[in-house]
């Protein structure tokens, strides 16, 4: 397991700002099924039997997993590939805030040679998707996104803070990205181009800064909306496609899937 992993998954006096307690199920724990159950009831029994396993089954199984739930995309099979390729180990971790408050779980991917990690929330439920998708009842959201979610409802890579943002922030998410688009003067992409900012449906949330991640509904290049880049910085989205198919801009992608195999690409920290 990554250094890092073991310096951010830590518990006591030292460390209270972040974890009060830290349970590493994969770390031989003596907890049953319905121990965890209680205290994390939303963690999925999947996860649970997961952490019993020997690490290379653990790995080989979440990655048939992510397979089994994301939609065809023809460098997804690669991507995934590579990306689990160079992890030395998958663990889960039962967090608890502060004494007394409830416990959560997060899946933690961990790159080889102390490279950093990613880790992921617990899936989402069909009641989590739906009022995903009442919260935009005008907009059809990415069924790659939607896909994502099931697997992790939240995620993000190392220990930025925000990453992909989950069904249960994506209200308050949403109100403090268009607060803060409303306080700036006019939205235009790289370009010049005038975006009218209702239009724009942050899904990522960078380092806790006003950089976002966004689907734009104004742009479908296969079908479903693509996403850009919206920086806080300068009030602009980055350019989309032209009408070629050539990329204007490195942060603009045609879709979800095409964005997260962008986001899986190796990090050092």
């Amino acid at each position: 397991m990554d250094d890092h992993v073991n310096e951010f998954f830590s518990s006591g006096s030292a460390h209270r700002d972040k974890f009060y307690k830290v349970i590493p199920l994969h770390g031989g724990v003596d907890m049953d099924w319905s121990s965890v159950s209680k205290l994390v009831p939303q963690m999925c029994k999947g996860w649970f039997e997961l952490s019993r396993l020997p690490v290379k089954t653990r790995i080989q199984f979440t990655f048939e997993f992510w397979l089994s739930k994301m939609p065809y995309h023809p460098n997804s099979d690669t991507a995934f590939s590579a990306f689990f390729d160079a992890l030395d180990d998958i663990g889960i971790f039962l967090t608890q805030k502060a004494s007394g408050e409830p416990f959560d779980a997060q899946m933690v991917y961990s790159l080889s040679k102390n490279r950093g990690f990613y880790q992921g929330s617990i899936n989402a439920s069909e009641h989590d998707i739906l009022y995903l998708q009442k919260l935009y009842p005008d907009f059809i959201l990415p069924k790659d996104y939607l896909s994502f979610l099931q697997i992790h409802n939240g995620f993000c890579k190392a220990t930025d803070c925000s990453g992909i943002i989950g069904t249960k922030q994506a209200e308050l998410k949403r109100a403090a990205f268009r607060e803060w688009i409303q306080a700036q003067e006019l939205l235009v992409t790289k370009s010049g181009k005038i975006v009218d900012p209702t239009t724009l449906i942050p899904f990522y949330e960078s380092f806790g800064m006003p950089f976002y991640q966004c689907f734009w509904a104004e742009w479908h290049p296969i079908d479903e909306m693509g996403n850009v880049y919206y920086s806080g910085a300068d009030n602009t989205i980055s350019d989309r496609l032209d009408e070629n198919g050539r990329s204007c801009d490195q942060m603009a992608f045609p879709s979800f899937s095409h964005w997260l195999i962008f986001y899986l690409e190796q990090i050092d920290v």
